[in-house]
């Protein structure tokens, strides 16, 4: 609890107690001074004499009021300035900042409310269970927060104690050139949980408010709680930056190993595209290796561009170029990238265009690759023979297209779940395909084109994809 590592906050300008005692107590003696003085001349004018017996009576009722009257604004002084200097203490705790920042304004608060000369505040050490260390002090001479030996931690149960310095203490000496020999000094003791973690420490040359041992338990408490905020806010800030930095190292080193990935996997495409260049050369098993190379090549390069993509959209880098996409003509070319997957599973593959659902305005390239993810993992998940279907529908201003496959559907508790990064859904087999990453990208993607993508029960079993976007500027209203 003895280090510091949050920013700090401005400092605020002292509230000074509005006591006003001072004054409210002079001006009590002159009124006292001024009745005495007009009784005595209205005695004198009535009488022609002074009453030495009247006069003395009027004189002991008159300094009978104004022991009550300032009895009474001493107490009123002490109670505002309870108040005043607690109220001061309490803003501390409601305003985060780190250990040492916070005792240092504390002591510069109590100070500037003439509550002491000096101070210092001291915590338990990291280091050892018996032992405290200066963390703050103010009116003491330059550099000696930084040269002060520790000193021993109250003892459990210990209350306030204010008197003469009898023991020497080097807190206390060395304050002798500043406020004189054997000050008188408060030892305030700060727990927190019934342990003591520390010690507020105040000096001054006259007892003043230290006396008042009721204000200065008050303080100790405040101040505790204040240094307890200041601990728990200190480890939420430690936390989150390490947080961050963990973070960061994960985002830089997905992003190179997916640059680092994608330098072989060129080489590879190259070598199958120049196979499949010669058809004539192979044989029909030749001829299926080579296309089956090509489609993990093709695969391989989806899983690092989503990789990148995560990257890019967990750092802010994403960027989107909304444009009027004609689906017919994107569902082609996504059919015919695939197909050749489906038939070797001898899958079926239905599309169907609806009413008025056949432009939509989205990033063509971004919607190719979430239209692609969606496809790949219906036909993952789809078992030999089964029925894929993609289609659309219109809304109001709307289109939604949707991706119907035959598998075993996805549980109702899962269907947020499996849009978080890395996480994968296991079949009935005990198997799990797929980075994770696919419908994370996508659900970003979607989003960033003011869109919406969701999972639901498909009408025939298995699971139904949802990717609702605007309609292109121009189409009509559905129906």
């Amino acid at each position: 609890m003895t280090s510091s590592t949050a920013p700090a906050r401005v400092a605020r300008e002292s509230r000074p107690p509005a006591s006003g005692g001072r004054k409210l107590a002079v001006g009590a003696v002159l009124v006292a001074i001024g009745v005495l003085v007009v009784n005595g001349a209205v005695l004198y004018a009535v009488l022609d004499r002074i009453d030495i017996g009247i006069f003395a009576v009027q004189v002991l009722l008159t300094l009978l009021l104004l022991v009550a009257a300032l009895l009474h604004i001493r107490q009123l002084t002490r109670d505002r300035r309870r108040f005043a200097l607690s109220t001061i203490l309490a803003d501390l705790a409601s305003e985060p900042s780190g250990i040492e920042v916070t005792a240092q304004e504390a002591l510069a608060t109590l100070l500037a409310n003439d509550v002491a000369e000096a101070g210092v505040i001291a915590l338990a050490d990291d280091d050892s269970e018996e032992e405290m260390r200066a963390v703050a002090a103010d009116g003491y001479p330059a550099n000696w927060l930084a040269d002060a030996r520790p000193r021993a931690l109250p003892a459990r149960g210990a209350t306030v104690s204010v008197g003469r310095d009898q023991d020497e203490h080097p807190w206390i000496s060395v304050l002798t050139p500043s406020i004189g020999a054997r000050p008188w000094v408060a030892h305030i003791p700060l727990h927190s949980g019934g342990n003591a973690i520390g010690l507020l420490l105040l000096s001054g040359r006259r007892e003043g408010v230290l006396e008042d041992e009721t204000l200065l338990e008050r303080l100790g408490a405040q101040l505790a709680t204040a240094l307890d905020h200041a601990a728990m806010y200190e480890a939420s800030y430690e936390r989150e930056q390490r947080l961050e930095a963990l973070d960061q190292a994960r985002r830089e080193f997905i992003g190179a190993l997916a640059h680092e990935v994608r330098t072989p996997l060129t080489s590879i495409q190259a070598f199958a595209d120049l196979l499949q260049l010669q058809p004539m050369a192979m044989d029909e098993t030749a001829e299926q290796l080579v296309n089956s190379l090509n489609q993990g090549v093709q695969r391989l390069n989806l899983l690092v561009n989503d990789l990148l993509d995560l990257g890019q959209s967990e750092s802010a880098g994403f960027t989107v170029t909304p444009t009027a996409v004609e689906l017919p003509a994107l569902f082609a070319e996504i059919e015919t990238l695939l197909r050749p997957a489906y038939l070797l599973r001898e899958q079926t593959l239905s599309v169907e265009i609806g009413e008025n659902g056949a432009a939509v305005e989205a990033d063509r390239q971004r919607l190719e690759q979430v239209l692609l993810n969606l496809l790949s993992n219906a036909h993952r998940y789809t078992p030999p023979g089964g029925a894929i279907a993609l289609r659309t529908a219109a809304t109001a201003g709307r289109v939604r297209i949707e991706v119907d496959d035959s598998g075993d559907g996805i549980p109702e508790t899962l269907r947020e779940r499996i849009f978080d990064p890395y996480y994968r859904v296991d079949r009935n087999d005990g198997t799990v395909h797929g980075s994770g990453l696919g419908l994370a990208v996508a659900r970003r993607l979607i989003e960033l084109q003011s869109g919406r993508i969701w999972v639901e029960d498909a009408p025939d079993g298995g699971a139904r994809f949802c990717v609702e976007l605007p309609r292109a500027a121009g189409a009509e209203a559905g129906s």
